[in-house]
């Protein structure tokens, strides 16, 4: 009997490190974080030591609440949602398509092209309002998007911000999640070990919440340098969105990419007149 517990409990001991190297730790381990299983898990991407010399045209929007009474101190980052709906319309009808993170990541690095027109849909902060007012119109018009959220937030219950639950089903909408860091700190001001910190826990929470890699990061208020950059990419993201004006996007600086930000007073005429700049 003692012997077969042995055997037992060796057997038990591989299958765990097994798990644990494939990526997808059991379930008492991860117990804490709902969990989306996937059939065949995705591998993860890496960049090259060697980044390549390209440069993309892709606008990508940056969005942060949508709401009809949007509170004072967030006013002029509060889109109305009747405001963004006829903007998607808009790019519909005028030939955008909405691509998703792993197109962009493929025409930087490895020069897929992207067709006529590409866009990427982005949203700041995790709020609820992605889910409530975003994922129908989105989900309407066949649109993908990605969500940054602050991994700290989703357990506090918080109806201000998305939950777990809710992460999961804007996944099934078409609606990627991104990392906005553990506490949306500003990592400038952190030395390299809590910055790291930040990257690297948000990354994991994700990955173990939703069961898939999670290689996108947005830095909270726009707070990066190259010190960042470089975390960034040992903290094992691909793509990393600023708050930078701008719509080239340049395969040497995939950790840095530039935005168009979306604001209560854009609208419609707002929006065209970025995208025609």
């Amino acid at each position: 009997m003692t012997h077969m517990r042995l055997i037992s409990r060796a057997l038990g001991l591989a299958v765990l490190i097994g798990s644990i190297q494939a990526g997808c730790a059991p379930a008492s381990i991860t117990a804490a974080h709902p969990r989306s299983v996937s059939a065949s898990p995705e591998r993860p991407l890496r960049l090259p030591a060697r980044l390549p010399h390209r440069q993309v045209k892709v606008p990508i929007l940056m969005y942060h609440r949508l709401h009809s009474a949007p509170e004072a101190a967030q006013h002029s980052l509060t889109v109305h949602p009747a405001d963004f709906a006829r903007q998607m319309k808009w790019l519909k009808r005028n030939g955008y398509r909405a691509i998703t993170q792993r197109e962009l990541y493929d025409a930087l690095l490895h020069g897929q092209p992207l067709g006529r027109k590409p866009v990427l849909i982005t949203f700041d902060d995790g709020y609820s309002d992605v889910f409530h007012y975003a994922r129908p119109v989105l989900s309407r018009l066949g649109m993908p998007a990605t969500a940054y959220v602050i991994s700290g937030r989703t357990n506090h219950g918080d109806r201000v911000f998305l939950t777990w639950r809710r992460l999961r089903m804007l996944e099934r909408a078409g609606i990627e999640i991104g990392s906005h860091t553990v506490t949306h700190a500003g990592l400038t001001s952190l030395s390299d070990r809590d910055a790291l910190r930040e990257l690297v826990h948000s990354r994991r929470a994700f990955e173990r919440g939703l069961g898939h890699p999670v290689q996108w990061i947005s830095y909270p208020f726009g707070d990066y340098d190259s010190r960042i950059e470089q975390l960034a990419r040992r903290a094992g993201y691909v793509l990393g969105v600023t708050t930078e004006h701008g719509t080239v996007q340049s395969a040497r600086r995939p950790l840095a990419l530039k935005r168009l930000r979306i604001l209560d007073s854009t609208g419609v005429a707002g929006l065209a007149a970025m995208l025609r700049g």
